[in-house]
């Protein structure tokens, strides 16, 4: 007779039709079975031994609103193929749908629901986590877990998650793990980096979050090809960085956030530097902001396009950044110089000016109008009679005139207009369309 079916016959003396109690199956199986779920089966359970627990279609764990559902605490294991559901809510124990304590666990094909924490991992090196889906309860933001928690874990693999409803997914004193395919949506912290060093985010969405992607005293990150859609909760930031090293941003799009990228002190000093290259930064409240910090930062081959504002300084003038490498900067709407030669290259440079950072020069306390109604009238006023030179924010000698966008970033606009002009953008040559187009919505396919 199999392991499964003494475990089946031994849970369900407690009483007739009462769930199976997957304690009593895994308790039962020995080290290097597999276990195979049936059925609604009780939790919590505590796996302590190498097992293979796999779900037939249909199979639920359910943990009864008590503690952490499933508990691993032997390296090897495997878990797939189950609906877990009903943690405890209490965050002083960090109630979860899957706690893992050890190395070499393999998750997947597993939906998790109702859970205040989704994946908690703690020291499980080396862990798999694949096809995985994440809901939360019905909590304040406040009140909830993360959905995903990597806490001095190494080298861990999540691929194909999907989070709804949760906190953050949180990487803490990881290195050489990799973000992959993800999709979160309508939580705290998208993706939060606290001392993650060398770990990639890649191909991933984060839509409509507080912050898509927070970047936090790391090392060596690198983000490519992932889209920050709409995150415009308090503060509505789609990407940002603080006090981080050797940072690679690579054709992300940054698309209808409050503020599409965020940088402070990033990098931090020494030889780190950040490279921005060939991302969409489109349809923002505030394109870019830049604290007086920052310095040593790289943009190349960027498209920026109707943004409310396009770049903003904090804290003081900064240029000491590069916005162009090897004769090639960024595409920017507002440029309306051209290109006789037609190499794809401005034949002026590209001057971003503003009237209220001067001001904020001579008069610090000013900067506490930034994003109010009085700046952008001070601007508009400013340009119709200058009565004082505005401040230079940046400067790129070698503006694009056709972009380098990602193919992946399609973008439309409901109005008939914006679609005729992006669909030109390529063969753009009278910048001054483009600025009166500065205000309308862009959205990327997903």
């Amino acid at each position: 007779m199999s392991w499964l079916w003494v475990g089946l016959l031994l849970a369900a003396l407690p009483g007739a039709g009462a769930p199976a109690n997957l304690q009593v199956l895994v308790d039962a199986a020995p080290a290097g079975s597999d276990v195979v779920v049936r059925g609604v089966v009780r939790g919590p359970v505590v796996v302590r031994k190498p097992l293979r627990v796999v779900g037939e279609p249909g199979a639920v764990v359910d943990g009864g609103g008590e503690g952490t559902v499933v508990r691993i605490e032997a390296p090897g294991v495997y878990l797939g193929r189950l609906r877990i559901r009903a943690s405890g809510s209490e965050l002083n124990t960090e109630d979860a749908g899957v706690f893992v304590g050890a190395p070499g666990a393999v998750l997947e094909d597993l939906v998790l629901e109702d859970v205040l924490f989704g994946l908690n991992l703690k020291q499980a090196d080396g862990a798999l986590v694949r096809r995985v889906r994440i809901s939360g309860k019905p909590l304040p933001l406040n009140r909830r877990g993360d959905a995903v928690r990597l806490w001095y874990s190494q080298r861990v693999v999540l691929t194909d998650v999907q989070v709804e409803g949760m906190r953050d997914v949180l990487l803490w004193f990881t290195e050489g793990s990799v973000l992959h395919r993800l999709r979160v949506r309508h939580s705290r912290y998208g993706v939060h980096y606290m001392y993650a060093h060398r770990t990639p985010l890649l191909d991933s969405i984060l839509e409509g979050n507080a912050v898509g992607a927070y970047v936090m005293y790391s090392t060596g990150a690198r983000l490519e090809g992932n889209r920050f859609l709409h995150n415009r909760d308090v503060p509505g930031v789609g990407l940002a960085f603080k006090e981080s090293d050797e940072v690679q941003v690579r054709a992300n799009a940054l698309v209808g956030n409050h503020v599409g990228l965020y940088l402070d002190a990033t990098p931090m000093g020494g030889e780190g530097r950040g490279r921005f290259d060939g991302n969409v930064v489109a349809g923002n409240g505030v394109g870019v902001v830049l604290l007086s910090n920052v310095t040593g930062n790289t943009f190349t081959g960027n498209v920026f396009e109707a943004n409310g504002e396009t770049v903003r300084t904090e804290g003081g003038a900064n240029a000491r950044n590069r916005w162009w490498e090897g004769g090639r900067g960024n595409r920017w709407d507002g440029y309306v110089g051209l290109d006789l030669d037609g190499d794809g290259v401005g034949d002026v440079p590209y001057r971003l000016r503003r009237w209220f950072e001067s001001v904020t020069e001579t008069v610090p306390s000013a900067r506490v109008l930034y994003g109010s109604p009085a700046v952008a009238a001070l601007e508009r006023a400013a340009q119709a009679v200058p009565l004082f030179p505005p401040q230079v924010v940046l400067e790129d000698p070698y503006p694009l005139i056709r972009p380098e966008a990602a193919d992946r970033f399609a973008h439309a606009e409901r109005s008939a207009t914006f679609a005729a002009a992006s669909a030109g953008l390529a063969a753009l040559g009278a910048g001054g369309l483009w600025w009166a187009g500065r205000r309308r919505t862009w959205e990327v396919g997903r």
